[in-house]
């Protein structure tokens, strides 16, 4: 019962941060909006590809799953880095 109260605290509070972040980034210029995405698509495909490449070392197995991760964390930077990932501005 500790753990779980833990671990909801935790993920309550990191829904918070995010929201907070997000309320902030409304009256944030449009470039800096599109640079903040740039980053975050860097650092999202960064974080999935070794995500998946410690899971296959640590399974010691070549896994499917872990492998597809690996390289979907790449092409997200590829596709970032070459300008294929683009939101629109809806207004």
């Amino acid at each position: 019962m500790e753990k779980s109260s833990i671990i909801f605290l935790i993920v309550f509070i990191s829904i918070a941060i995010v929201h907070f972040i997000s309320i902030r980034m409304i009256d944030v210029a449009e470039s800096k909006k599109s640079h903040y995405r740039k980053v975050f698509w860097y650092f999202y495909g960064i974080v999935f590809s070794l995500s998946g490449l410690i899971n296959l070392i640590e399974k010691e197995e070549l896994s499917f799953i872990f492998l597809l991760q690996v390289i979907i964390g790449i092409l997200m930077i590829v596709l970032n880095f070459l300008g294929k990932i683009e939101t629109k501005n809806l207004t």
